[in-house]
């Protein structure tokens, strides 16, 4: 059973941004702020590039897989997706896990005290939740180790029923469509006001304190956020293949409005489900264009920066803590026991911080994607896989996590 979909190269940059945007987010929360906060919004909401990275999934995936599981779903097929999505997920994970137990021995090693919250991070115990993907499922206090593969940890399990979604979507029309949003926004609204305010102690939000509602929980049934990023992914990918708006998302200039309007709506900080509105839309819009934004986004540069993302996504907190814990906390051990108060102020080297993890990351990103990303997906796939030849670094458009 065979499918071929046009790769939508469009997408590909979109990853990458988002990845530099979670870096830039990471840097000025974890490793030295350079933003005043009471300024703008739009630091603070970085963390919602994250639910960026779900519905993007959520319409990559149906858009490259849907042929395959529309009409059924056969043991086969549902086999060779779930090592595809192994191969290509799996083992950068293993080895940015590794890189972070290293990372978090060597700051356990030289913190002197450590705020609860970090304690929950630099946790050696959270090797074996981290190995099987479990951090999402209520087995942590926060994202443990390398912290963004929480958000890996549930999209996998995504990805396990995804097949099954794929026909019941397909066959949405009208009022389903309409059925399906509602059910898709009450997910939403249901992590934002009962999973958060009664699950969540990520060290951002504590139980039965009051707090704006948000999107942000991690470990705490974060898989349930994700499978409302997803969802939406899927339902705005019927539209994309019912060419339904074309005529009016299909101008760079929808696409610019889209994204000048989610940077606009992190500035001001409105609510959370109001900017991931906006998501789905960038989407579908830079899918659709052929004009001047297609050009941009075919770039060598932007296509190579999609190529990275996941390495970029999954290497830049390991990076960081090596970081700290090479120059920051020899000078300042207490760092980490009153790290609350230490991040409350925009440091003045933040900026030039922020711009070395970047450099870093970018370099070692290049080589992580180059000599582990595709030479283990391509020997997974020979190896388990009905398939014999290697797949191409840019041989579908499945190619995108995270």
């Amino acid at each position: 059973m065979k499918h071929s979909v046009p790769y939508l190269t469009t997408l590909t940059p979109l990853r990458g941004i988002a990845a530099l945007l979670v870096v830039i987010y990471h840097s000025d929360l974890m490793l030295a702020p350079f933003v005043d906060h009471s300024q703008t919004g739009f630091m603070k909401s970085g963390w919602l590039w994250v639910d960026f990275f779900f519905v993007l999934s959520g319409f990559v995936l149906t858009h490259a897989y849907g042929g395959h599981f529309r009409e059924k779903v056969t043991w086969a097929g549902y086999r060779k997706y779930m090592l595809a999505r192994f191969a290509r997920v799996y083992p950068l994970h293993f080895l940015t896990l590794l890189a972070a137990v290293g990372v978090t021995v060597m700051v356990r090693a030289q913190a002197d005290g450590m705020d609860p919250f970090l304690g929950a991070i630099f946790d050696l115990k959270a090797i074996p939740v981290s190995l099987v993907l479990a951090q999402s499922l209520h087995t942590c206090i926060t994202a443990p180790l390398n912290t963004p593969s929480w958000s890996l940890s549930t999209e996998w399990w995504v990805y396990m029923v995804f097949p099954l979604l794929v026909g019941p979507f397909s066959r949405l029309r009208g009022i389903g469509r309409l059925g399906a949003l509602i059910g898709i926004a009450g997910l939403f609204l249901g992590v934002m006001y009962y999973l958060v305010p009664n699950y969540s102690d990520n060290g951002f939000v504590k139980p039965g304190q009051y707090t704006p509602p948000t999107l942000n929980t991690l470990t705490d049934w974060g898989l349930v956020r994700c499978l409302a990023g997803f969802l939406l992914g899927m339902l705005f990918h019927e539209l994309y293949r019912h060419g339904i708006g074309y005529r009016l998302l299909r101008s760079g200039w929808a696409f610019l409005a889209s994204f000048v309007g989610v940077l606009a709506a992190m500035h001001f900080a409105i609510h959370d489900l109001l900017i991931v509105c906006f998501f789905p839309f960038i989407i579908l819009t830079a899918a659709w264009n052929e004009d001047f934004i297609k050009r941009v986004l075919e770039t060598r540069p932007l296509q190579r920066l999609g190529d990275w993302s996941f390495s970029i996504y999954m290497v830049h907190i390991p990076i960081a803590f090596f970081l700290t814990a090479v120059f920051i906390l020899p000078n300042h051990p207490k760092m980490y026991s009153s790290f609350p108060a230490w991040m409350s102020t925009p440091f003045p080297p933040g900026g030039p911080v922020c711009l070395v993890l970047l450099v870093l990351t970018l370099g070692t990103a290049a080589l992580t994607y180059r000599y582990v990303e595709v030479p283990a997906r391509n020997y997974i796939n020979r190896r388990f896989g009905h398939r014999r030849q290697a797949y191409p670094v840019n041989a579908s458009v499945s190619e995108v996590t995270l």
